[in-house]
């Protein structure tokens, strides 16, 4: 009994997002990872705010500070960069 409420505490505090904004390049390092799929891009970060690739997608997520994440993506991620306020990029994957 004492391991299934360890479980459960965990389960429910461990994973706790509420402290991180969802339009946040924190959030996004804290949940980009190279295996997704575009499935769970969109469960996790929402539908792209645009896909401005050609030839491959693009995505493109505005994030509430002013900077951008874009994920370049065929059938798996080939990228993932944050543009920051100045229009620098830095690799997230």
């Amino acid at each position: 009994m004492k391991r299934l409420c360890f479980l459960i505490v965990v389960g429910v505090f461990g994973c706790d997002d509420s402290d991180v904004n969802r339009n946040s390049i924190e959030y996004f390092q804290k949940h980009l990872r190279e295996d997704m799929e575009y499935s769970d891009l969109r469960l996790r970060f929402g539908e792209p705010d645009a896909d401005i690739g050609s030839g491959i997608h693009i995505y493109v997520y505005n994030l509430d500070d002013g900077t951008q994440v874009t994920i370049g993506f065929t059938d798996k991620i080939l990228y993932a960069r944050h543009i920051n306020e100045t229009q620098i990029l830095s690799e997230l994957i």
